[in-house]
């Protein structure tokens, strides 16, 4: 059978990088996943740049279907780590925002973090990542296709 060798790297470097992550992080009191930790970094930034955050900026940004995502920001309400508030001017839509909780662990988790970026890049020089980074976008692109 054939091996993609792209896209098997691509899954042992997914596998690898969770199970670190995994290892630093130890076990969240809220029991959140590496999905979830990116999703609350993702509407932090956000709400630091006063953007609103509503479920398809979430499934656009990381790629997962509708069904998918809200499941996860289903499960991320009751464990309390978001909320889903409306807004005025459209009354279908809510707005995903932090609770204190998640923006208190954001503020601790941030360094272990850029300790974990820190540990992927040793050795890449700037260009290199740079690189990377274009051709993941691309192969990215490619995929959604």
């Amino acid at each position: 059978m054939y091996r993609d060798p792209v896209g098997h790297r691509i899954k042992t470097l997914n596998n690898l990088i969770k199970r670190s992550i995994d290892k630093v992080l130890g076990g969240r009191p809220d029991h959140a996943t590496m999905m979830h930790m990116w999703i609350i970094g993702f509407v932090q930034e956000r709400q630091e740049q006063g953007i609103d955050t509503f479920q398809k900026d979430i499934e656009n940004e990381f790629s997962i279907n509708r069904s998918t995502t809200s499941e996860m920001l289903k499960l991320m309400c009751k464990k309390g780590m978001i909320k889903r508030v409306p807004v005025d001017y459209d009354a279908r839509l809510k707005k995903i925002i932090l609770t204190k909780q998640s923006c208190d662990f954001n503020k601790q988790l941030d360094q272990t973090m850029q300790d974990i970026h820190q540990k992927l890049v040793i050795g890449l020089t700037e260009e290199e990542i740079q690189t990377f980074i274009e051709i993941t976008d691309k192969i990215i692109e490619n995929v959604k296709q």
